[in-house]
C-alpha cells in the first residue's frame, strides 16, 4: 500500500522542535486522530511531527494522515514509512534520523497532550539551561475505567535519578530531550524488550544529562489492562534481569541494589494480573 504524502511547505527550514511518534496497524484511528489533534491545538505549536509508520497501517489510518498532512496549521508533517514492523526502538530511531531541531519532544499514537504542554516545557528548559531533557506528572485514562490515576515522580535530577534506580519514574511520551544529548548516546536500543525507555533514561545519566520534571500534568496517557498484562511473565523478567546487570555495569546501581531490584522485580513480573494491576496502584497517586 502506498503511504499517502502530506502536503510540503514551500520553505524548508531548520526546526527548533521535533515530536517523534510512532504507529503500528493495531493503533486505531481514532486514537491516532485524538492525539495529533492535541499536537496540531498547542499554544505553541512544534514546528515539525516525525510520524513513524512501524510497517503497513490500515487505510482509517492513512485517511487521518493525509487529514494532517494537509491542514493549514502548524507543525509541519513527516512520514515515516518502514516496511515490516520492528518495534518501538527501531521505529523512533528510524524517525530520529528525521530530527533536525534542537529538541525531541515524544509522544505516542494514542495519547493526549494538554494544550499548553510545549509552551510550558519550552519556559521550563529556558529557565533551567542545565536541563537536557524534561518530563511531567502525567494522568493515566482507560477507555475501561471511570477514575484516572495520577503518575508522579520527583521532579530535580539528584531525587530522579536515586528513584530511576529502583523503577522508572518518567512517562516516555511526556518527555522533551536535547536531539544533541538523544544522538550523543546512539538513541534508543532494543537490548531489553519493552524497557527501551528505561534503558535510555539510564544512559543519559551515565553520559552527563540532567533531567528535570515539570509538577504538573501535561499529558493524558490511555492504557489498558492487556498492557499490563503484557508486562509480567517469564520472557519480561528475563529482559528485567538483564537490564539490571547492564544497570550494574555502567556504575548505575551497586551490588546490592542490582540484587535487590532483580527480587523485587521476580515477584512483581510473575504476579498475577489482577495482584500486578494492585501494585500499580500503588507506584501511582
Amino acid at each position: 500500500m502506498n503511504t499517502p504524502q502530506p502536503k510540503r511547505r514551500a520553505e524548508r527550514h531548520t526546526t527548533s522542535v521535533n515530536v517523534l511518534m510512532s504507529t503500528y496497524k493495531a493503533e486505531k484511528a481514532e486514537y491516532l486522530a485524538a492525539a495529533m489533534e492535541s499536537l496540531y491545538s498547542q499554544t505553541v505549536p512544534p514546528d515539525r511531527v516525525v510520524l513513524v509508520l512501524d510497517g503497513e497501517v490500515g487505510m482509517d489510518q492513512h485517511e487521518v494522515i493525509t487529514r494532517f498532512g494537509t491542514d493549514g496549521r502548524r507543525p509541519d508533517l513527516t512520514i515515516v514509512a518502514l516496511p515490516q514492523n520492528g518495534g518501538l526502538a527501531n521505529a523512533l530511531n528510524a524517525g530520529l534520523a528525521y530530527c533536525d531541531g534542537d529538541y525531541v519532544m515524544r509522544m505516542d499514537s494514542d495519547d493526549i497532550c494538554m494544550p499548553d504542554r510545549l509552551a510550558l516545557q519550552l519556559a521550563y528548559l529556558a529557565e533551567h539551561p542545565d536541563a537536557d531533557l524534561i518530563s511531567s506528572w502525567v494522568r493515566e485514562f482507560s477507555d475501561a475505567e471511570a477514575q484516572e490515576r495520577l503518575k508522579v515522580s520527583p521532579t530535580d535530577h539528584d531525587a530522579i535519578t536515586s528513584a530511576l534506580r529502583w523503577r522508572n519514574v518518567i512517562a516516555h511520551s511526556a518527555v522533551i530531550v536535547r536531539t544533541s544529548a538523544l544522538k550523543k548516546i546512539g538513541g534508543y536500543r532494543a537490548d531489553f524488550g519493552m524497557l527501551e525507555d528505561y534503558d535510555l533514561f539510564v544512559r543519559l545519566i551515565t553520559s552527563g544529562a540532567h533531567l528535570h520534571v515539570i509538577p504538573k500534568v501535561l499529558l493524558r496517557i490511555r492504557t489498558s489492562m492487556a498492557q499490563r498484562a503484557r508486562r509480567g511473565n517469564l520472557a519480561y523478567l528475563k529482559n528485567e534481569i538483564r537490564f539490571r546487570a547492564e544497570c550494574l555495569r555502567l556504575g548505575f546501581l551497586n551490588r546490592s541494589q542490582f540484587v535487590a531490584t532483580v527480587c523485587l522485580y521476580a515477584v512483581f513480573r510473575l504476579a498475577g494480573p489482577a495482584l500486578r494491576n494492585r501494585f500499580y496502584g500503588l507506584a501511582r497517586t
